[in-house]
């Protein structure tokens, strides 16, 4: 088993943002923070692609791409915000996965995440490939 890190010099010290496992890549939970500034972004919908964009790159990272995502699971810690943003909240996901590929997954209503302004996390398995 290998540790995957995106940044690092910015190390989590509680957990690894990846662990690639032969082909399996278990990616933990991803939140909307912008790491170049350390700030959580504004908005459920804002959130959810800022999560998006951390989880893709710890795929980078063990060498992958969006393509090699399989499965997501994502935890929504206000709903009401989720009701009123699910376009845009929506929009966050087909803008990141092109049609030919998109992973499974599940959203998960929670009362609450590490923070009260996370508003999203996404956690995720991705498949990565040996290079040929």
């Amino acid at each position: 088993m290998k540790r995957i890190e995106p940044n690092l010099d910015k190390q989590p010290l509680t957990h690894a943002n990846g662990i690639l496992d032969g082909e399996d890549l278990y990616i933990a939970g991803q939140v909307g923070i912008d790491p170049s500034t350390g700030a959580t972004i504004d908005g459920i919908a804002s959130q959810a692609a800022q999560s998006l964009v951390n989880l893709i790159s710890v795929v980078s990272a063990a060498g992958g791409d969006v393509k090699s995502i399989v499965k997501l699971t994502v935890y929504v810690a206000d709903m009401a915000a989720f009701q009123k943003e699910t376009a845009a909240f929506m929009k966050a996901f087909s803008d990141t996965f092109c049609t030919d590929h998109i992973p499974a997954m599940t959203l998960v209503g929670v009362t609450a995440l590490m923070s009260p302004a996370y508003l999203v996390e996404i956690e995720g398995h991705a498949k990565i490939r040996a290079q040929m």
